[in-house]
């Protein structure tokens, strides 16, 4: 890994600060092996299959402002060699890196368009994202074997997830990447958070729930948030998915079964921000579907990030947001 000029700067750093050469070469060489599991067998991509890290990533690319924030929120903006926004924006977690990373696509265009060929031209040596980014159309396991690449499907990203997933992956993450301390942080922080809310709005709150219908998008069919990541920030603000009984993370109901759920509460996810927003308030407010739902005609329709709604950097604050809405009188 070190060339002869590289390893006597490092001796030489070290003698000079009083360290002996031996305790300096194995500070800087030292990594001990990471093995986790491979979650392929969920999204049908094959079997699930154990992956052992035997050094530290370099050169990381991430799918998405979803999976770029894992990064930049344990300061592992040199790690990287790249990140696309994709079509699904951060819009609470604010890194000073996210201008310092290069992006490789333009924003709104998914890692999927880019080419194998420009994906190694990054000299990516460790690739995050959802499922289909490893699928055969895209970057599957055999590409991503032959040319040293790391694959990283995060446990957040389960049907059944819940912030314990999003811990779990702030600790890998951690070990692989080798900081842990900062990732331990980050996840009392988090916790810390969650416990604010939870005080903040009080028992009542999670015993009788508000019923939300979670707009994704989709104007024939509504795309929605059930159980999964989403589901679980919205219990943990106080509400409930009108689709919590289907059993998986997001799913496309009819808009009949919406008007029959009758909604309290409508919770519009942001893509890009405030004109995004914007557009679909209009269309519930419009549509022959929605503008006699309770919500709509109360007038509660708010909003959250969708980004942080899948499990990311500002998924805490996101329940913060959410139960502020729910709850305002709480929050005086």
């Amino acid at each position: 890994m070190y060339n002869k000029k590289i390893t006597t700067m490092l001796l030489a750093a070290c003698l000079t600060a009083g360290m002996t050469t031996s305790t300096a070469f194995a500070a800087e060489t030292e990594y001990e092996p990471v093995t986790i599991t491979l979650n392929l067998q969920r999204s049908g991509l094959g079997e699930n299959v154990e992956y052992t890290f035997k050094e530290k990533p370099s050169a990381a690319v991430a799918s998405g402002d979803q999976m770029a924030d894992f990064f930049f929120d344990l300061g592992l903006e040199d790690q990287m060699a790249g990140y696309t926004k994709g079509s699904c924006w951060s819009t609470l977690s604010e890194f000073p890196a996210r201008e310092k990373v290069t992006q490789i696509m333009e924003p709104g265009e998914s890692l999927s368009k880019l080419s194998k060929e420009k994906l190694l031209e990054t000299g990516c040596d460790f690739l995050m994202g959802w499922d289909s980014v490893f699928s055969d159309k895209n970057f599957n396991k055999d590409f991503c074997d032959e040319n040293g690449i790391a694959m990283y499907f995060p446990y957040v990203c389960s049907d059944s997830a819940t912030f314990e997933d999003l811990y779990k992956d702030y600790e890998t993450l951690g070990q692989i990447f080798k900081v842990e301390d900062v990732a331990e942080e980050k996840i009392q922080t988090m916790k810390d958070k969650l416990q604010e809310v939870k005080d903040t709005i009080g028992e009542e709150a999670y015993a009788e729930p508000k019923k939300v219908f979670v707009y994704d998008s989709g104007e024939d069919a509504p795309f929605t948030a059930c159980q999964g990541m989403p589901g679980d920030i919205l219990k943990l603000a106080g509400g409930i998915s009108i689709f919590d009984d289907i059993e998986e993370g997001w799913a496309t109901p009819s808009w009949e079964e919406v008007i029959e759920r009758d909604p309290e509460v409508i919770l519009i996810l942001s893509y890009t921000g405030e004109d995004d927003i914007a557009k679909k308030k209009e269309f519930l407010e419009t549509s022959e579907f929605t503008k006699d739902l309770t919500a709509v005609k109360e007038g509660k329709i708010y909003s959250a990030s969708c980004c942080d709604m899948q499990g990311s950097a500002g998924s805490a604050v996101t329940v913060e947001q959410i139960a502020q809405q729910l709850y305002p009188e709480a929050f005086k």
